[in-house]
């Protein structure tokens, strides 16, 4: 009877360090996607140093657009390797809590090399940040930290990057209920 109870605690064991481990990398997915669509999405920004009102907005001459644009470029490839690296060091280290009895060594070693990446990753924004601030003068910051203040507060809906609100009409997003088609009172 005591070596049923033993193996259910080691399955239990077992299955809940699996699902930390799981938890781990679904969260970490999660932060990955919402880092390469939120605030911080390079995509929007490209297009925002594309765009001729931004850059007359933030008083950007072409050449602090190119420099800035291809400060961008290299970050999103210098993290998308290490997101890769990343990813696989996850898998690995999935593999080896599969078994029966993990090499406690292998695991924490496998864990470090997680943590190092991650690590690298903060790195690699912050060095992005350090470059893109090189270029902007105090001035054009302080227009970027604004403009994206009033984006993460207002958020998208309805608007253009740079742009002031929309005309709202019946069929825009936000805008008022569009009145009810004739014959369809309540009074008839």
């Amino acid at each position: 009877m005591k070596r049923w109870i033993w193996i259910g605690v080691v399955v239990t064991l077992g299955l809940l360090s699996l699902g930390a481990v799981a938890h781990s990398q679904g969260a970490d997915r999660e932060r990955g996607m919402r880092e390469h669509f939120g605030h911080r999405g390079g995509d929007r920004m490209l297009a925002m140093l594309d765009n001729e009102r931004v850059r007359t907005a933030l008083g950007l001459s072409d050449e602090q657009a190119n420099r800035l644009r291809q400060v961008m470029v290299d970050a999103e490839k210098s993290a998308l390797k290490t997101r890769a690296d990343l990813g696989v060091r996850r898998i690995e280290l999935r593999e080896l809590m599969r078994a029966d009895q993990p090499d406690r060594d292998a695991v924490m070693k496998k864990v470090q090399e997680i943590s190092d990446l991650r690590g690298q990753l903060m790195k690699q924004r912050i060095e992005s940040l350090l470059a893109s601030k090189a270029i902007l003068t105090p001035e054009q910051q302080q227009k970027i930290r604004a403009f994206m203040h009033r984006e993460g507060r207002e958020g998208f809906r309805g608007r253009r990057s740079f742009d002031r609100r929309l005309p709202r009409g019946p069929m825009a997003p936000g805008g008022p209920p569009a009145p009810p088609p004739p014959g369809d009172s309540p009074d008839q």
